[in-house]
């Protein structure tokens, strides 16, 4: 006689089931696609980052050329800064593409003009100590608005540009 044995198969309920797996698959995806999305959004806004970062230097680069070439000649008015500016402007390849402005109308208002120049005079009063006088002077204050992405954004930087006044007055 033979005797089979009868082994008792027990079922193991330590596993996944296909449900539990779905379920850790939807969350798995939700979680990336967020990261994908953040990992988008910071792309997107360094490279807006990066544009603005080089036309803020284009704009630096354009005052500190026209401060340099005020200093080498004698300031009276502000039609002379304007000759400089024009000058400057053109050199850069901005020939058709700039407008100067002598008051604040429209100075903010895209134009269709990349950049917009606007040179006022000011007055600046400077206190003395105690028994001395305040001193007086007249300066040209220079204000640039570079329009690009389309006119959407723009960077403005000043300068200050000191008028020379006639010794005889």
């Amino acid at each position: 006689l033979v005797k089979i044995d009868k082994k008792v198969v027990k079922i193991n309920n330590k596993g996944f089931t296909l449900l539990e797996a779905l379920i850790s698959l939807a969350i798995l995806g939700i979680i990336i696609v967020s990261f994908l999305s953040l990992f988008s959004s910071t792309n997107i806004n360094i490279n807006f980052s990066g544009k603005k970062v080089k036309v803020v230097r284009e704009v630096k680069s354009i005052l500190d050329e026209i401060h340099l070439k005020s200093t080498k000649v004698l300031i009276e008015d502000d039609e002379k800064l304007k000759a400089i500016v024009k000058e400057v402007l053109e050199d850069r390849g901005y020939r058709d593409d700039y407008i100067i402005f002598d008051n604040d109308n429209n100075f903010e208002k895209h134009l269709n003009k990349k950049i917009h120049c606007l040179i006022e005079e000011q007055i600046v009063d400077i206190k003395g100590i105690e028994n001395s006088n305040n001193i007086f002077s007249n300066i040209l204050k220079i204000k640039i608005n570079f329009f690009y992405e389309n006119g959407n954004r723009k960077v403005q930087l000043s300068n200050y540009v000191f008028i020379e006044e006639d010794e005889n007055e």
